[in-house]
């Protein structure tokens, strides 16, 4: 019987978890050791020559990039991800906080509010496009002011910022709500006893034990933002020196806005890469620090 189980089990393996296996190394980890190969090299699709091992020339090209074009890209990425998991991660949490009170309707407003979420990136920047548009936008329109939000003048970043903020802060205030969920009511009873207001619940029982779904919340979509592509590109095009070219934008730009080699773009590809790893490590080190703290000062932090 056990003979037979044993055939059973790998005969599953063999009919699912290899077929699996095989897919995600033809899909996912080929493209990225090819991509890793490419970066080093001059290769071109349009010209038909061998490519030529260049190197570390295509990494070095893209930190010495005329006009700084990189770093300028980098840093409008790292203001753009600052801002719209800062505005998300308020919003979702003080939404959060108010859906978790009890009242009529709270699951159908709930649903409502992550409608945002579950719509495709492209079709939600083409919405916005349309509110945003000079002539007959709705924004403009409610402002009662004539408003350019294109091109390369700076309000064309901040309506990326609006349509991110409205895309994902229901995302935030998911977790945010799951985060609160989980606290134990014997908690705010204890607290209520010892007649503990209410500053000092949020303070030291709300905010530090909701603080771990909170901050990987915060990981989730500082690495999403960092290769922001949809919203910017739909709503302001692929054009480089603008405030809309994030990485993820001036890659696509040099990958296939010519006839330039692909080197490059894969070398800037692994850039990206290397700085997201950098802040999800960041980022987790310090939900470990928090972690560590609540285990030495007890369940409820320091006050309770």
């Amino acid at each position: 019987m056990s003979a037979v189980r044993a055939l059973s089990d790998r005969a599953v393996r063999n009919l699912c978890v290899m077929p699996a296996l095989g897919l995600l190394i033809l899909f996912n980890v080929f493209p990225l050791l090819a991509s890793f190969a490419l970066s080093f090299t001059d290769f071109n699709p349009i010209i038909d020559t061998k490519p030529i091992f260049t190197g570390l020339a295509n990494y070095g090209g893209l930190l010495d990039s005329p006009r700084q074009e990189v770093w300028r890209a980098f840093s409008r990425t790292g203001a753009m991800v600052a801002v719209t998991v800062g505005l998300e991660t308020i919003l979702g949490f003080c939404v959060a906080l108010l859906l978790r009170r009890a009242f009529k309707g709270r699951g159908l407003f709930t649903a409502i509010l992550l409608i945002p979420m579950m719509l495709s990136p492209a079709v939600m920047g083409s919405f916005w496009r349309y509110l945003f548009n000079v002539d007959y936008g709705v924004v403009d329109w409610l402002l009662d002011a004539r408003l350019a939000w294109d091109g390369s003048r700076p309000l064309s970043f901040w309506a990326v910022v609006i349509a991110e903020v409205w895309m994902w802060t229901p995302f935030m205030m998911l977790l945010s709500l799951a985060g609160l969920n989980a606290i134990p009511k014997t908690l705010y009873e204890a607290a209520e006893v010892d007649r503990a207001g209410n500053w000092f619940r949020f303070r030291h029982i709300t905010l530090p034990l909701a603080a771990p779904m909170v901050i990987l919340g915060v990981v989730f979509r500082a690495m999403d933002g960092f290769r922001l592509f949809d919203t910017a590109m739909v709503l302001n095009g692929n054009l480089e020196g603008q405030p809309t070219t994030f990485v993820s934008v001036l890659l696509h730009a040099r990958g296939f806005g010519g006839s330039r080699s692909l080197g490059e773009p894969a070398a800037l590809a692994y850039l990206l890469l290397i700085a997201s790893l950098a802040l999800a490590s960041l980022v987790l080190r310090y939900l470990d620090h928090v972690r560590a703290r609540r285990g030495a000062s007890g369940f409820t932090g320091r006050g309770a």
